[in-house]
């Protein structure tokens, strides 16, 4: 292609989570690669854009933001006027997300941007797609995201895509955390997740593993999460260091998103859920061990990820997908409860069926090996 001054990503989201805009970082960088000088405008949700508005502005690999109406919304005066804006934008090139609801290469095409790259399906017309992409034969089922971004890759022009390539580095500012101790293992833990889901790893579990990980390798541990998760967190840390009063568990909540990027690429390993912080963990290239539950996404990004271990029972009804508002609905084999409620439980048995025995492993080795050279992998990650 061409030299071009202006590329958009229409990416009109359902409900998307921070984590799944962390991913979706993939496309605007792989287009990044193409017009390394050209305006690249997000095209989302204006609920999307004002909730996760520190991303857009410091993390992602757009220039800029153009709102389109929220999923829903047919409003013919909104519409009208996002149509004539996303006109005046004068992209000449616009790949269209895959999960884009009701904005698709049709409202690109009658935008005049000559160059429209997506993948074939329902609502789309011949002539919408002047770039159809091409996804290969899965090699697990269904495509997962190395799929998606060769294909891409491939319309770009962008030969040689490597799976461990995949993912961009999280844009950041790269100050330093203060006050992490040196010369010992540093062990973040994310038991939280979304709210309406209940991914999580029972307490007690997350307990044992750092209490073995603060016995055997001196580990200090960081408890992350939201202002949310702050009471959820002090318990866990009293449940820690009840069973090892010699323990240094530090529990922080609250953070912005770069500094808890910050605060991730100067650990040595991050434990925890499937949520946005196993994403973030990838983007910063630290080693994550993520334990899947309800959500069924473990094969999504296990060829992208090289240093994200997933730990699952991968019971039949884990492959269930539902949004956040299907939720009341849903039921899996074992009739689990699904939206989370209070730290003492219920949890769905593919998580709560997870022994400590089947985490520590690989938890183990990676810590054993930052144990033996303390200090390396977080040297290595700050270069």
């Amino acid at each position: 292609m061409t030299a071009v001054d202006g590329v958009c990503v229409l990416a009109r989201l359902v409900e998307p989570g921070l984590g799944d805009l962390v991913q979706r970082n993939i496309a605007p960088a792989l287009l990044r690669r193409a017009f390394p000088t050209a305006r690249l405008t997000m095209v989302t949700g204006s609920t999307v854009a004002g909730r996760f508005a520190e991303f857009f502005e410091r993390h992602s690999y757009a220039t800029d933001v153009l709102e389109c109406p929220d999923p829903g919304d047919q409003d013919p005066h909104r519409w009208a006027r996002f149509r004539r804006e996303l006109a005046a934008l004068g992209a000449r090139v616009c790949f269209v997300d895959p999960d884009s609801r009701g904005l698709g290469a049709a409202e690109a095409r009658q935008a005049g941007i000559p160059v429209r790259l997506g993948l074939s399906g329902p609502g789309t017309a011949p002539g919408d797609l002047t770039h159809p992409l091409r996804l290969p034969p899965p090699l697990l089922g269904r495509a997962d995201l190395f799929d998606h971004a060769s294909a891409l890759a491939s319309a770009l022009g962008l030969a040689g895509l490597r799976p461990g390539a995949v993912v961009p580095p999280l844009p950041r500012t790269t100050g330093a955390v203060p006050d992490l101790p040196s010369g010992v293992p540093l062990l973040a833990v994310h038991p939280g997740g979304a709210p309406q889901w209940n991914r999580r790893w029972p307490p007690d579990r997350y307990a044992e593993l750092c209490r073995r990980a603060i016995g055997q390798y001196g580990a200090v541990c960081y408890l992350l999460g939201t202002g949310e998760d702050r009471a959820d967190l002090l318990g866990l840390a009293a449940a820690i260091t009840a069973g090892a009063p010699e323990a240094v568990v530090e529990v922080v909540t609250g953070n912005s998103l770069d500094r808890t990027a910050n605060l991730l690429a100067g650990m040595d390993l991050l434990v925890g859920n499937d949520s946005a912080l196993a994403h973030i963990a990838a983007a910063v290239r630290l080693p994550a061990v993520v334990l899947y539950g309800p959500t069924g996404t473990e094969f999504l990004w296990a060829r992208i990820y090289p240093h994200h271990y997933g730990v699952s029972l991968r019971y039949p009804c884990q492959s269930l997908t539902h949004r956040a508002g299907e939720l009341a609905g849903r039921h899996c084999a074992y009739d689990c409860p699904i939206p989370y409620s209070r730290a003492a439980g219920p949890y769905p048995r593919c998580l709560s069926d997870i022994d400590v025995d089947q985490v520590w492993p690989v938890v183990s080795r990676l810590l054993g090996t930052t144990a033996s050279e303390p200090g390396k992998a977080r040297a290595s990650r700050a270069h």
